[in-house]
This record gives structure tokens, sequence and C-alpha cells, in this order.
């Protein structure tokens, strides 16, 4: 099979190779990858940005597929059926994380793309407790950006929200755009920021459903959001660039005794004004990965037709013409950029 290798921690250092065949273990299926996502970690990851991760690896972590073998062990799944998998692969089971159900925050745990092979190949193979049959009215396309979605769900889980409630999204990528999305479901009033260089995105956005979109690089953007909750803030404030502007942008809109969720992540330190948390008593949240629910509720939203995540994907490139795909993710012009073996 093909698959796309990184075997140093370089920049750029990545190639297509062909893989050994895969068979699966008692407990494992193989799947037929028929639609994989380039995600913000794999972008950091092929610039040399980003460090945790296994040598040598095949990345990828956002897929759906077609099982095409079963280990003698697996015993509710078949050949055939339409599928997408939580990266998790293991965890130590025992932390004081795994023991209240928080697996995403095991310290020890193995992830595809991260410690096991990903999905950026024709095949991965898979343990049966990852994998989550997709029904018929999730198509293949949307089944790959069920991680994402299953991110923001995850994120949504830590506030309360009200019809009323004014959120604000910083960052109009595909986990800004999926939290857009997920706060109109739940009836928000719902503005979203990225910057001037973000035309293509933003304009998505607005047609969408965001009620308000901002270039937070131009002049007085923070004034529109002000002004239209009259100079308290947002309710709701979700970060999902994890920049330093992002965040003191995000403490900045939050009204007094808001919540404010982190959800997007960077390798390094940023220098944050943290008084603002103090001086209008934010609630702070932190939001990493996510945990079986989530999965299970974003694939009954896409089912359910309450979210449509299919307009994210801008691009679609195969296997053999990965150096594009990654090109193109690089430029910051697509929401989400599919490669598909």
């Amino acid at each position: 099979m093909k698959a796309l290798y990184k075997k140093s921690k370089k920049a750029y250092n990545m190639s297509l190779e062909k893989g050994e065949d895969l068979l699966p273990g008692d407990d494992e299926v193989i799947v037929k990858v028929e639609a994989a996502g380039i995600c913000g970690t794999d972008l950091k990851m092929y610039q040399g940005k980003y460090y945790k991760y296994n040598l040598p690896i095949i990345l990828g972590h956002e897929f759906s597929g077609y099982i095409t073998s079963i280990g003698k062990d697996v015993k509710k799944l078949s050949k055939g059926a339409k599928v997408t998998a939580q990266p998790e692969v293991s965890n130590c089971g025992q932390c004081n994380m795994c023991i209240i159900g928080k697996t995403n925050i095991c310290r020890q745990k193995n992830r595809l793309g991260f410690e096991q092979n990903g999905a950026f190949a024709d095949y991965v193979k898979l343990n049966q407790h990852q994998i989550h049959v997709l029904p018929d009215e999730v198509d293949i396309l949307s089944g790959a950006l069920i991680e994402p979605l299953a991110v923001v769900i995850h994120a949504f889980r830590k506030i309360k929200i009200s019809p009323s409630d004014v959120i604000h999204v910083i960052g109009s990528g595909a986990i800004g755009l999926i939290a857009m999305l997920v706060g109109k479901a739940n009836g928000a009033f719902v503005s979203i920021s990225g910057l001037s260089r973000d035309q293509e995105k933003l304009s998505l956005a607005s047609k969408l459903g965001a009620d308000l979109v901002v270039e937070a690089d131009n002049e007085g953007s923070s004034d529109v959001i002000m002004q239209h909750t009259q100079g308290n803030g947002a309710d709701i404030v979700l970060e999902c660039t994890g920049t330093a502007a992002g965040v003191n942008a995000g403490l900045e809109l939050c009204k007094a005794s808001g919540q404010y969720v982190q959800v997007g992540t960077w390798s390094e330190s940023l220098n944050v004004d943290f008084m603002k948390i103090a001086y209008k008593e934010i609630q702070v949240m932190g939001s990493y990965s996510h945990t079986k629910i989530d999965w299970l509720d974003s694939i009954k939203l896409i089912q359910n037709k309450k979210i449509d995540v299919s307009p994210l994907i801008q691009d679609i490139y195969s296997l053999t013409d990965w150096r594009k795909a990654f090109q193109k993710a690089e430029t910051g012009e697509k929401v989400k950029v599919v490669l598909k073996p």
C-alpha cells in the first residue's frame, strides 16, 4: 500500500512510500481510507513546528472509509461497513484522569498519527473499540470531519448556553467555523472573527449563518462587537487560534462574569494579560480533544441534519498529490483540505 511517512522532525521532511500490507490482529480491523483531512496539527508537523510524535510515523487522524477485513474476535463490525474512528488507540486506564473518564488527557495515551501509524495511507489498522459506524445520513466526506466536530462538541460541554447569549468565536479555520455552526444550532447569536486575508473563509461563515463577521486585524474591529452587546462584551468566547493575539482579544471581548473557552492550542508559551480574568471575574476553561460521547453526539448532529460540515471541505487531492495538498493547506486559503487515497 501507499503511505505518507514522516521520518524526521525537520520541516517538510515527508515522503510517499510503499508501506507493508496490513493484517488485523484478533480484535482489530483494516479500513480502506476514502477521505482524510489535513488537520492544523498535521500541518505543524509538516512544517517542523510540532514535535510530540514518534518516528517513523504515518500522519493523519481525521478520516473515514470502509472496513475491508476483521480479526477473529471482532463481533459487532462487518466487512463493507462505512466507518470513522477515534484517534485514541489506547490509554493507561489507571491514572486519575482515566478513572474519571477523561481519557482525552491521559498522559500515556497512544493516538493515530502521533504514536501509531495514521490514515494518510491506502489502509489503516484500528482496534475495534475505536470504530464508529456511520449511518446512511452521514456521507463519506462528512465522516472525515467527525473528529474536528467532536473537538468542538467537547468544548461546548464546558459552557452553559441560553438562546439570548452572544457567542464570539475567534478563528475562521475548521474548528472556528464548526464552533460557529454549533453555536447557531444552540440558538445563540454568533459572531466570528478572522484576519483580513481570510476573506474566502469569512465569506463562507456568513453563508453558513454567522450573524456577524469581523476582520480582527482591522482598526475598530473590537468596537463592532462591543457596540452590538451595548458595551458589555460577549457572553461566551471560544478561542480557536491558540495565538497570543487571539487569547488577549478573547479576554478583552468577554463580558464581566462571562465564559471563555480555550480551544486552540499551540506548542509555544504565550504572553497573555491574565489580569483581565481577575478584574472581570471571567470563567476560563480549557478544552482538549474529545471523548467517546463527543463522537456519538457529533454523528447524531450530522445524521439529524442539525449540523452540515460538508461545505467546509473545499479542496480534495489524491494521496499521490499530497505535496500540493499540504502546500494548499499551508496557504490558509481553504477551510479543510482532504486527501483521497
